[in-house]
This record gives C-alpha cells, structure tokens and sequence, in this order.
C-alpha cells in the first residue's frame, strides 16, 4: 500500500495541472456543461407599403389669356380757376370727393369791395337818369338829350362789368360729376388769376390705360373683361398705337386747339373704355383689362407641374391599383399654370403629386 505522505505528494502535483487544463478548456469555448438551444432567428418584417399624395382629375372650363392692369381714369377733368380775377377765399361750398351737379358753386371770393363799387354806380346811374329826365323835361335841346343819355349808358357798362365780376367770383362746376381734388387753400387764403383751385370730373365716362406685351392683339373694337377686385365689367378698346397715329394727324391737319379737358394719349398704350354701365367708385382703383385669346369648355384641366418629361415624351403619374404608373398624355390649351388633357387621363384618375 501506498504510503499517506506519497498520495499527499501526488496531489500536490496534479492540482495545478488540472488548474492550467481548465483556463485552457475556458478559454477556448469548451465547457464541460451541457450544450445550449440555438437562438431562434427573429421572424422578417414585411415592408410597409409606400404611400402616395394624390389629386382626383377633374373637368372644368380653362381659358388662354392675357391680363394687363391700369386705372380706372376720367375721360374729362377739368382744372378750374379765376381767370380774369385774383382775390381772397371767402368760402369753400365743396370737399373732395363730393358729387356736384353743373352750375354747382365750388367757392367764392371775397367782394366785400366789389359791392360797395355796385352799390356806388347804382347811385351814379340813378343821377344820370333823373338828369336826363330834367334836360327832357325842361326843353332841352336834343344834342343835351343825347349827351345825357350817352352817361347813363357809360355808367350802366361800368355797372354791367362789376355785376359780371360778382358773378365770377363764384366758381361754379361746368359739369356733373364729382371734385376729385381742392388746391391747397382754405377760406382766408389769396388765390391768383389762372391759379387751379379745383378739379371736377365726369365719372359717366371712365376709362383704363394699359400697356400689354402684346399691343397687337387690342385693335379698336375688341371686346375685354375689366375686372375691379372680384366683379367682372364688359369693356371695348376705343384707341390703339395704330388709331392713335391717325388721330393726332387729324387734329394736327384741322389746326383745331388741344383739348386740355380730355385725354393726354402715350404712344403703346390701349385705351379701353367700360362697355355699359360704369360701376359706383370705381373711379381711381387698379382694374385687370382680360383678354380672351382661347377657351375650353368642360374640359379634363391639371396643373402644369404634374406634367413631366420622360424620354421626350409627356408623361403624368396615375395612381392605379396602389402603385405609381407613367402615363402618356395629349396635351390641348395650355396656360401658365394649366393644361387641358385630351387624352391618357380621364375625369377622376388620381394623379400622383409625391
């Protein structure tokens, strides 16, 4: 038998040995352990299907046109004045933006002189009158009759030109129509002879200046929309470049005098009047002058972005049956923004924005 003193030695040796086999047997992935279940492969996700933003054709009228924009303008104006007096304000009958009729009163100047001076020659005419009188009545000669008679007439001119210059001194408006503006004087302030104290206008007859890219598509006579915010107004172009030309030959031909209450005309510009009843107020807002080139009616219309260029050739994007088709289309009347569609899309084809 064995000794205890020689297993104690075996042990001794052995105990490191199994120490330095099992940091190996770690190390490598072994384990004296029972093998572990596979981890199960999680299950494949199914993508989510891709979703589009789409818009429902539909059908509707397009129009091709071009759209200038002027001002509604007065035809007539007229600047009123003193013109063969000056003097002081003595009151105003008026503000802007009043309708007067013709004959209205706009202002007055002070005659506070001027009627002392009536006053006076009413007196001298009377004396001249009653000395006439005498001469007659006391037998005076006809030479004394007539040189009498001559005085009363000289005094009753002086007389007739101080009434003339009272009436004057009231500025009245020579038309309907509506004080579009008041010089800047008040009652109290000096006014000159030819000074412009107020200017009326004849808003029966308005019309709108405009100046197209194209001044060949406005003959005189063709009809346009006018368009004052959102109503609509029919109107009629009455001068062109081409009209222009012939009128300012004839008023040069005829040697007839400008008329300074009417329109000043500019070369490429059309003159368009309303064709019908003027619209209240319309005077001084900016107005669209629209004109028609082409129309379509009830037709497939789609915004021009929707439209793309594939190989040459014009194509949109359908949505059918969830995916995102190119179609080829047959493009009609287009606009800036707009087309119609005359073939490949139809009333209620979802077309593909993104």
């Amino acid at each position: 038998m064995m000794s205890m003193r020689y297993i104690s030695r075996l042990l001794r040796r052995a105990v490191p040995a199994i120490m330095c086999a099992a940091a190996v047997m770690i190390s490598s992935g072994c384990y004296l352990l029972p093998d572990e279940e596979e981890a199960a492969i999680p299950p494949a996700v199914k993508a989510s299907e891709v979703s589009y933003t789409t818009v429902t054709a539909k059908r509707k009228d397009i129009e091709k046109k071009l759209t200038s924009t002027g001002t509604v303008t007065a035809e007539r104006q007229y600047d009123l004045s003193y013109e063969k007096q000056s003097g002081v304000i003595s009151e105003f009958y008026v503000r802007a933006g009043d309708h007067v009729a013709e004959g209205d009163p706009i202002c007055e100047i002070d005659t506070t002189d001027l009627d002392d001076q009536i006053a006076e020659k009413e007196l001298y005419l009377q004396k001249a009158r009653l000395n006439v009188d005498m001469i007659w009545e006391s037998g005076g000669t006809q030479a004394q009759i007539d040189s009498g008679y001559m005085g009363v007439q000289l005094i009753q001119r002086e007389l007739d030109k101080l009434k003339e210059n009272k009436e004057g001194a009231v500025l009245r408006s020579p038309i309907d129509g509506v004080v579009s503006q008041l010089a800047d004087v008040r009652a109290g302030d000096s006014v000159s002879s030819g000074q412009t104290v107020a200017t009326v206008i004849d808003t029966t007859a308005l019309y709108i200046a405009v100046k197209p890219d194209d001044l060949t598509k406005f003959p005189v006579g063709t009809k346009v929309q006018i368009r004052i915010n959102q109503d609509y107004y029919d109107g009629v172009v009455f001068m062109d470049p081409t009209s222009l030309a012939e009128h300012q030959a004839e008023v040069k031909a005829s040697h007839e005098e400008e008329d300074k209450t009417g329109i000043s005309y500019e070369a490429d510009t059309i003159y368009v009047r309303f064709d019908g009843d003027v619209p209240a107020d319309a005077l001084g807002q900016l107005a669209d002058v629209i004109l028609v080139l082409d129309k379509s009616e009830n037709a497939v219309v789609i915004s021009n972005n929707l439209i793309k260029k594939v190989d040459g050739e014009k194509v949109v994007y359908l949505l059918k049956d969830g995916e995102k088709v190119a179609v080829p289309v047959e493009i009609g009347l287009s606009t800036g923004s707009q087309s119609e569609i005359l073939s490949g899309v139809e009333e209620g084809d979802e077309l593909v924005l993104k």
